[in-house]
């Protein structure tokens, strides 16, 4: 993505409505581009190492004030190395106008700044440590959650306990291998003063039990914070009102957790619960019956009306978000019209197949809650399209995953052998270092603290300009 000295520039902030826009610059320079671009009442803009400051002003009068007018701008500094990316920041805020925010991109690019890739201010926050790139990716999170489970889940990854318990993992580990090749390399000394010819196995054995559980409760708690964020494949029932969809979402889930009546409408929310698909969980959601998923034929304004046309808008959002659809139809009507997503699995069904009429040949899986009917090839057809469906877990995770099980694996070989010799037992204090830096070089994968420039270039590819 280039060097981290040089000056970039990109709109932070969304095009659209609002009341204010932010432009952002990084780099080399910056101080002189602020001085071209912005006129303002202190002397002096950026001095290195001074501390972060506000400064008001306007569109140079020489620049853009020419065209646009004394418009006045706010302008957030940090002069670094202190700052947020540990170099030179700046975020110009100016009224939210997308032709006035281009003007001032472009301005800056005229002036010998170029535009920033994506991900290229939190790659620079993360080349300074200033972030590690469980946050890092956590910014990504930020932008692309699509609930308030994701978002928070995100903020916490953001916050950089995940990162800084592993990075204390790791730390300790290269204090053990430090002390076992101190061991090794000072073994035939036999000054008083000496490193012991060997080291103290029964203390490194309590050493590497506790980097074990401290990796395997952050793998853990961040695998369970994802899962809770919502980032399971979501499996939607729809289908018209009254046709037996919550009675099957009961005989699906185990129990009456939807509420089941004669009555178009019993279910004006949605549900949700949490199911195993061989081996795969995933969330199986039971959304109001529409019989049209735009919600067009409810043109009424009393509360049963207003009622109706927001549990339709739910049914219709959690539709879009659907990774598999079951489409609900019964014996005696037809399923709905449903738009389904183009990365969506379609799973068609026949519900109170009990009843007399028989469902159409091919019609879909004939099924009854009440007779237990096709409830296991329901289930199987379900599992099987969760099953195909691609990794959904955000690559942070994955690879804290990954490098977790890599750690836990190499302490263990680690801590066997420390056992064996604190028993008493012959032991290659080599075989032991070489462990334990396998397992501190699996967490340095997982925080960034060692990772090729490649990866690193494709990893913040994926974030957004401006971020």
């Amino acid at each position: 993505m280039g060097s981290p000295a040089e000056l970039i520039v990109a709109p932070a902030t969304v095009p659209g409505a609002g009341a204010r826009a932010i432009v952002r610059l990084a780099g080399d320079g910056l101080a002189a581009m602020l001085a071209t671009l912005v006129d303002r009442q202190e002397d002096a803009l950026l001095h290195a190492g001074a501390p972060a400051r506000m400064v008001r002003g306007t569109l140079a009068v020489s620049g853009l004030g020419h065209e646009w007018g004394p418009l006045g701008v706010t302008v957030l500094l940090w002069p670094g190395p202190g700052g947020p990316i540990g170099g030179p920041l700046a975020e110009i805020q100016l009224p939210a106008s997308a032709p006035l925010v281009d003007a001032v991109v472009a301005e800056a690019c005229r002036l010998g700044a170029r535009l920033a890739k994506g991900g290229e201010f939190t790659l620079r926050a993360f080349l300074s440590g200033r972030v590690d790139l469980l946050q890092a990716e956590a910014v990504l999170g930020v932008v692309d959650a699509r609930s308030p489970a994701e978002l928070a889940s995100a903020l916490d990854r953001m916050a950089g306990g995940t990162g800084s318990a592993l990075g204390e993992a790791r730390e300790e580990l290269l204090d053990l291998l430090a002390d076992i090749e101190a061991a090794i390399d000072f073994a035939d000394e036999t000054t008083p003063d000496a490193v012991p010819a060997a080291p103290p196995w029964p203390a490194m054995v309590r050493r590497l039990d506790a980097c074990a559980v401290t990796v395997a409760a952050v793998a853990e708690g961040l695998a369970r914070r994802d899962a809770a964020a919502c980032d399971l494949p979501r499996v939607v029932l729809v289908g018209r009102p009254n046709i037996g969809k919550s009675s099957l979402f009961n005989a699906l889930v185990g129990e009456a957790a939807a509420l089941v009546a004669d009555e178009p409408g019993t279910t004006r929310d949605w549900l949700e619960a949490r199911l195993e698909g061989d081996g795969r969980p995933f969330v199986l959601i039971d959304v109001a019956g529409v019989d049209d998923m735009d919600a067009g034929g409810v043109e009424a304004d009393d509360d049963a009306a207003k009622l109706t046309r927001a549990a339709h808008g739910g049914a219709v959002a959690e539709a879009a978000r659907a990774d598999v659809i079951v489409v609900c139809c019964d014996v005696d009507d037809a399923a709905p019209v449903v738009p389904i997503p183009a990365r969506a699995v379609r799973i068609d069904v026949v519900t109170r197949c009990d009843r007399a009429a028989a469902p159409a040949a091919g019609s879909g899986i004939p099924t009854s809650a009440l007779a237990a009917v096709g409830l296991d090839r329901l289930r199987a057809a379900i599992a099987s399209a969760v099953a195909a469906l691609p990794d959904r877990g955000p690559a942070a995770t994955v690879r804290v995953a990954v490098a977790a099980r890599a750690a836990i694996t190499a302490i263990a070989a680690a801590r066997a052998a420390a056992e064996a010799a604190a028993a008493g037992g012959a032991v290659d204090e080599s075989i032991v270092a070489a462990a334990v830096r396998e397992a501190a070089d699996a967490l340095a994968d997982a925080t960034g603290a060692t990772i090729n420039r490649d990866l690193l270039d494709r990893i913040f590819a994926r974030h957004c300009i401006g971020k």
